[in-house]
């Protein structure tokens, strides 16, 4: 694909996980891109897109040019009015991933504000700017409670069981229905960390529960509590199926059908064929916690009992119970056609041991380096 200055993509929620993978991806083979970051109240959006290319650019060991950066808010409609120029000019295409991963909230913040409000912004300055090529991240949950879903469904009458699967759910219908003339859907499931490194940059869902259960364990001695019991206190059989992918591998995917124009315009599952039951994913979270975390002493005076750690444990997961039921069987008939070569890492025990150990030792994102080991897989290329 030429570049030129006048051929730049715009990428949004570059400074998510999975954001972060498909800017690099971008910039490493000499695309022009240009990123939307806010601010911080301790870093400014050129700082924030820094850390991101200094973190890749020290574990790949390569140097690269870093995209055009635009501070702001894109909820700001002075935002558009001020920038829609220089799109007209310079971006030939649209990658909108920025979303917001907040499970419950009013219809006036998060996720709607992010996921819908984001969404109709991105899409009055793809007309303002008349822009007709989009990349689009959604979600494979919104299938909502559906049991089966295609790649081809989209509004089957599926129960929405939260405010996540809800703004995601409007946000895609507002984008298929905005006239684009070569719009491409990807749904992914749940993105977790790198699995060549280990690395993630947030750490919700699959860490949000991790990480609940290494504060607590450090109250409690090696062995005394069971995620088995958890379980079954929480209603759950651990039969449920968690669609968990590795970033990379979603990456390496989207990468691939983005890079080639035949596999445009058709929606693609990002999601695993062979989904770990949930009881792989509780024992891995008993392993992770006895193995890194810090555990209490016996002789500790504030040594808590498993009746403790249930209580405590089930009082805060239930944000999380939703997000723990079984997830539909997603068909992913377009995904295997257009990237056979690419299929996704076995998400199993080891692996999942693997990311869990990296959030663990990172203490969760507030360390900026942990001791790498050897990484399961071989890397994935996409060609």
């Amino acid at each position: 694909m030429a570049v030129s200055e006048t051929n730049y993509v715009f990428l949004t929620g570059a400074t998510g996980l999975l954001g972060s993978h498909i800017l690099w991806n971008c910039l490493e083979r000499g695309e022009h891109v240009a990123v939307l970051a806010r601010p911080c109240k301790k870093e400014s959006a050129e700082k924030r897109i820094a850390a991101i290319l200094h973190h890749f650019e020290t574990e790949t060991g390569k140097t690269i040019r870093p995209p055009r950066i635009f501070s702001g808010n894109l909820l700001n409609p002075a935002w558009i009015e001020q920038n829609s120029g220089w799109f007209a000019d310079h971006c030939r295409s649209i990658i909108h991933c920025a979303a917001s991963l907040t499970f419950y909230g009013a219809e006036d913040d998060e996720p709607y504000r992010s996921n819908v409000g984001g969404t109709e912004q991105i899409l009055k300055l793809a007309q303002k700017a008349g822009i007709d090529e989009m990349h689009y991240v959604s979600t494979a949950y919104v299938a909502g409670s559906s049991t089966h879903f295609t790649e081809n469904d989209l509004d089957r009458g599926q129960e929405l069981r939260n405010d996540y699967e809800k703004s995601k759910f409007c946000a895609e219908k507002m984008v298929r229905s905005a006239g684009f003339k070569d719009l491409t859907v990807y749904r992914p499931s749940i993105v977790v960390g790198n699995s060549q490194t280990g690395y993630t940059a947030t750490f919700h869902g699959f860490y949000a529960v991790l990480k609940l259960a290494h504060t607590l364990v450090q109250r409690m001695p090696l062995g005394s509590t069971s995620g088995r019991g958890l379980l079954a206190a929480l209603g759950l059989s651990g039969a449920e199926r968690k669609n968990f992918v590795p970033v990379d591998w979603v990456t390496a995917v989207f990468d691939h059908i983005y890079r080639h124009r035949e596999h445009h315009c058709l929606t693609y599952h990002l999601t695993t064929p062979e989904p770990p039951l949930l009881t792989d994913f509780v024992d891995m979270v008993q392993d992770a916690v006895e193995t890194y975390s810090k555990l209490a002493n016996t002789k500790d005076r504030n040594i808590a009992d498993e009746g403790w750690f249930f209580a405590n444990y089930f009082k805060e997961v239930q944000i999380y119970k939703a997000y723990l039921q079984d997830d539909p069987q997603f068909d992913s008939s377009n995904t295997q056609s257009a990237a056979p070569h690419l299929p996704c890492p076995m998400m199993d025990k080891e692996l999942m041991l693997f990311l869990a150990r990296y959030a663990i030792l990172s203490q969760f994102g507030k360390l900026n380096k942990v001791k790498p080991v050897k990484a399961k897989k071989d890397a994935l290329v996409a060609v």
